[in-house]
């Protein structure tokens, strides 16, 4: 039985990802008079004062993808490394279980239809399978991202974890945002990482993704911790947290997602006070980014 659900992108649109990718970031080098950094660090450009920039840009961005044994030895983002120990270590194991679950609801879809496939209940389905791995971790997974958002309840706690997931604790010293998607002005927008976590860190909070609807799946409630905010009294995702188990290769790994949309969003809103400075045509910089970058 073949199963093709994928969610991330193909070899052929990651090779051009990263290409894209590393074009922007010597086009920033080149505008600022810095370094491009080589290698998959959070540091993208040094620049002439010998600090650290990570410089992101489109509409979604891969903050870090981490297996167990680098996430289990972060300072705080190992709290997600329970979320890893809800899947089985045997691959094998979990993918042959996983074809059966699936089998047994697609054969359900064919003789009964999509809609009442859709409010089939789990326990209907345990029911019928018995021990499943593939289920079990669905299961445990949801009791560990409650978890982690109740940790995550901490604004002292989320400002850390967000530290570490966007500037490894400070090894980084500036954000550049090249805008394709909020005014979609091509200019590079700098801001500095203190900036960048007060806001976010105010403004985000966690939770738990909803159960999925997709009648040939087994649907759980929590299979992502989400960081999310208010606009216009809507909650809206702008980080999503989850376990990647693409394939043997890419199985028991942590992948942050961010919105670039929504990050710009909350940075340049109106009753945000930062400062603007031109450094020069093309880029921009904000707030504390100012003498930093651009000292008197």
């Amino acid at each position: 039985m073949t199963i093709n659900r994928r969610r991330a992108p193909s070899s052929k649109i990651s090779k051009e990802k990263k290409i894209a990718g590393h074009k922007r970031e010597d086009e920033y080098a080149l505008l600022i008079s810095g370094k491009t950094i080589p290698g998959t660090g959070k540091s993208d450009i040094k620049d002439p004062n010998g600090l650290f920039h990570s410089v992101k840009s489109g509409k979604k961005w891969q903050v870090f993808l981490y297996g167990h044994q680098r996430i289990s030895t972060c300072s705080h983002l190992f709290i997600l490394s329970s979320c890893l120990d809800s899947f089985t270590t045997d691959a094998q194991k979990y993918f042959s279980d996983r074809e059966k679950c699936i089998e047994f609801k697609e054969s359900y879809v064919r003789q009964h239809g999509k809609d009442k496939a859709k409010v089939l209940s789990n326990d209907v389905v345990k029911n019928n399978l018995g021990d499943n791995v593939y289920m079990q971790s669905k299961e445990k997974l949801a009791l560990e991202t409650a978890k982690v958002c109740e940790k995550l309840h901490n604004k002292t706690e989320l400002r850390l974890f967000l530290r570490e997931a966007l500037f490894n604790n400070g090894e980084v010293s500036f954000l550049a945002i090249k805008d394709t998607t909020y005014k979609n002005d091509q200019l590079f927008k700098v801001f500095e990482q203190s900036d960048v976590l007060d806001l976010l860190a105010d403004k985000l909070f966690a939770c738990v993704s909803d159960a999925g609807h997709v009648p040939e799946d087994y649907n759980v409630k929590g299979q992502k911790v989400l960081l999310c905010y208010y606009k216009d009294s809507k909650k809206k995702n702008i980080v999503e947290i989850e376990v990647r188990n693409d394939s043997k290769i890419h199985y028991r790994q942590i992948r942050f997602n961010m919105y670039s949309k929504d990050v710009l969003y909350l940075l340049l809103e109106k009753n945000v006070k930062f400062q603007v400075k031109k450094l020069c045509d093309g880029v921009i910089l904000y707030g504390n980014a100012i003498g930093a970058l651009n000292p008197k």
